[in-house]
């Protein structure tokens, strides 16, 4: 396996509990992965359980404030908790349960694989029966096999780590069909902001971050805090996208599969999803091909289906319609705060909001 992040050791941890010898390479741990670092409730409840003396390294949030980046704003009451932390730690964590089911964790950079082989840097080769590529959005593994994600199908995502404190914020950022993010992490602020790769050079996406925040929020304008880049990979608006992420005798997982929402960027969920559901179809006597149509059954129509929607999501005048909506009806909030949780999906969106339809007029006509 290449990647120790979540989707890797979760997998790790599955695999090798139920006996099979699992090899898991990543050379970059203890590190930091710039991103939100926001669990939702349902990724949560994938992770292994709390050792007594080794509890998750999370702040547990529970409200969140949506903002037009028009002058609009909300706050929703989350019906459970976001789970927020350090990469650092929290991957650290995952990799300590799966090193304690019995996967060998080597601490070496993957520079090439082959069919039934595996080369390191040092120069160490490994032969594979199944080779899992869980080693992100710039995936060694995805290039070998598929080639690399064509730029439709990539986000940037630019910010720093600020010291201090923050209530947890989207905010909309008209003409940049993105958005900007606070999240709280237990000892510090992951500050962020995101956009399609092709639409705006991220120097700009990072000006625009550092404007907002010293209008808005001054006390996290840390100049000295490093400024960070990554991309965000998702499906394209084609169920093949979902198909193609595995073969006879290899798969992806998280990142490397390209399985993050295309409107809200949030991969979490489904790196360990992703992971969790290949352990199953394994266990069950399947190829990783089967995995592949799992996934695209289980999760993956809906996140083309979000594919489809991006544009009207971030279309202007779209967010602030949203937000004063949800401002004055706790229908729509509903429905908001389900998106931001994950517990609604693309598809069954449209009739949602139809079935909230006269509940929304009603509450309208009777603030």
């Amino acid at each position: 396996m290449v990647g120790g992040g979540p989707a890797g050791a979760l997998l790790a941890f599955h695999l090798a509990r139920d006996g099979a010898a699992v090899t898991l390479f990543d050379h970059s741990h203890p590190r930091e992965k710039p991103c939100g670092g926001g669990f939702t409730p349902r990724a949560l409840d994938l992770l292994p359980a709390e050792p007594a003396g080794d509890p998750l390294p999370l702040r547990r949030v529970h409200t969140c404030r949506f903002d037009s980046g028009a002058g609009d704003a909300v706050e929703l009451t989350l019906p459970r908790a976001v789970g927020i932390g350090s990469r650092r730690l929290v991957d650290a964590w995952l990799l300590r349960r799966a090193t304690e089911a019995g996967a060998r964790h080597v601490s070496e950079r993957v520079r090439a694989v082959e069919p039934g082989l595996v080369r390191t840097t040092s120069g160490r080769e490994e032969r594979y029966d199944l080779l899992v590529g869980a080693d992100g959005a710039s995936s060694l593994v995805r290039r070998s096999f598929l080639g690399p994600l064509p730029p439709d199908r990539l986000a940037m995502a630019a910010g720093w780590f600020a010291r201090g404190e923050s209530d947890m914020v989207v905010r909309f950022t008209p003409g940049l069909a993105g958005y900007l993010w606070l999240f709280p992490r237990p000892d510090h602020v992951g500050v962020g902001i995101c956009a399609p790769l092709a639409s705006v050079p991220t120097r700009r996406m990072l000006t625009r971050l550092e404007t907002e925040v010293a209008r808005s929020f001054p006390a996290l304008g840390d100049d000295e805090a490093e400024r960070y880049a990554h991309i965000i990979p998702s499906p394209g608006t084609d169920a093949a996208s979902m198909l193609e992420i595995a073969g006879a005798d290899w798969a992806l997982v998280g990142d490397a599969a390209a399985l993050a929402d295309p409107i809200t960027g949030e991969g979490l969920y489904f790196a360990l999803r992703s992971s969790v559901v290949l352990a199953e179809t394994l266990r069950a006597g399947g190829s990783p091909r089967a995995y592949a149509e799992r996934a695209c059954d289980e999760f993956g129509r809906d996140l083309v289906k979000a594919a489809s929607l991006r544009a009207r999501f971030f279309a202007p005048g779209f967010a602030s319609r949203m937000v004063r909506y949800a401002r004055r009806s706790p229908a729509v909030r509903a429905v908001l705060a389900d998106l931001v949780l994950g517990t609604q999906g693309y598809l069954g969106l449209k009739r949602r909001l139809v079935r909230t339809l006269p509940r929304f007029l009603w509450q309208m006509a009777h603030p």
